[in-house]
């Protein structure tokens, strides 16, 4: 019986022309196969290697950009995970430096070498980078030991196996995710049933990465995006025709209300800042939809967060007016109701503001889970 394949697709992005890097970077490669293929001998796995010399191998550059290159390269090709790799420095989000970053969402994984070494200890130094960051896209979590230890400095770098427990989460994951595409089940699907299929097949693991991101930060690093919120509470607070009018609506529609401006502030951002666009790919691909539910999800509950956050303020706010003043401007006591209608007016305004957000930042608040 054949083996199921894993490809884990390598991609220059510049155009490097170093014989030394180039050599380094092949032995890399086959090196990080090696290793796999020792740790899951129940897999084929494969390496395949291509080049996109758009960058010039000098300089920052930014990795979202390189995220999109990988996930257009890794679709086009039928790769199952792609890794990344320059000779330049990446422009780091909350680090000083960044050595690579992974994206589960799009199963890429970016790998620098402007600071590690030369000659064979850069061959090891990119073997343990690869192993980290694509543990990371297998699922695994940070550790104390092996390849998964957190990457302070480059001297940190050291190609080690897998532990057994790791190899059992790996196995998992691809057994789950990468043995059976839902492509090559069904010729006949739409986007609703093929969605829906998707999610299906394996909601935990979605959610899982959905909760990964983090997305309750998304109000901490979009500043546009939170301003725009702000404001818009800030001026519903001291407008005395917004607490009657909360007051006069009944609590189901405010409840309907706020599910109306989530929904809407969510789709409006998501295909506002065209997080949809993945590759360039316009057939069935099961790896897309995961990855799309994936942000769209992120997406939405970092919406909820704010929704959240700006409820409890108002509330706050609420709390420090005088109530001889809100019982002039509501009529009765609304500083609940109030809060409620506030805050998804505070969604959709954020929503807004947040297509006044670089396309990037966004994008990489949502692309990037780990960077070392």
């Amino acid at each position: 019986m054949a083996r199921p394949e894993v490809v884990v697709g390598w991609l220059l992005g510049a155009d490097l022309r170093d014989p030394e890097l180039l050599a380094a970077y092949e032995l890399a490669r086959e090196r990080v196969r090696e290793l796999l293929a020792e740790a899951l001998p129940e897999f084929e796995w494969k390496s395949p290697y291509a080049e996109r010399r758009v960058h010039l191998p000098r300089g920052g550059l930014d990795p979202v950009g390189l995220l999109e290159m990988g996930v257009d390269e890794k679709l086009h090709r039928r790769w199952d995970f792609a890794i990344v790799i320059v000779p330049n420095e990446l422009i780091p989000r909350h680090r000083p430096y960044a050595l690579g970053l992974s994206s589960r969402a799009l199963e890429v994984a970016v790998l620098s070498t402007s600071r590690l070494s030369t000659g064979e200890r850069l061959v090891e130094e990119i073997t343990a980078l690869a192993l980290h960051f694509l543990g990371h896209l297998f699922g695994l979590e940070h550790a104390g030991a092996g390849p998964m230890r957190p990457v302070l400095e480059p001297g940190d770098l050291v190609p080690e196996p897998y532990r057994p427990g790791e190899i059992a989460q790996i196995r998992a994951y691809l057994k789950r995710v990468v043995i059976t595409r839902l492509e090559e089940e069904s010729e006949r699907w739409n986007a609703v049933s093929f969605y829906l299929e998707t999610l299906r097949q394996d909601p935990g693991s979605v959610f899982r990465q959905v909760l990964e991101h983090a997305p309750w930060r998304l109000p901490l690093y979009l500043g546009r995006f939170t301003a725009a919120a702000a404001v818009s509470t800030v001026y519903l607070v001291i407008t005395s025709d917004a607490w009657a009018l909360a007051a006069s609506l009944p609590p189901a529609g405010i409840v309907g209300f706020t599910l109306v401006a989530l929904l809407f502030s969510t789709f409006f951002l998501f295909h506002g800042q065209d997080l949809g666009r993945l590759g360039h790919e316009r057939t069935w691909r099961e790896q897309l939809a995961r990855t799309r539910i994936v942000l769209f999800l992120t997406l939405g509950l970092g919406m909820l967060s704010l929704w959240a956050l700006v409820f409890a303020l108002t509330l706050a706010a609420g709390a420090a007016l005088p109530r001889s003043l809100l019982l002039q401007w509501a009529g009765r006591d609304a500083v609940l109701p109030f809060a409620g209608f506030a805050a998804a007016l505070g969604v959709v305004a954020a929503a807004m503001g947040g297509n006044l957000e670089e396309e990037a930042e966004i994008k990489a608040e949502l692309f990037i889970d780990e960077e070392d």
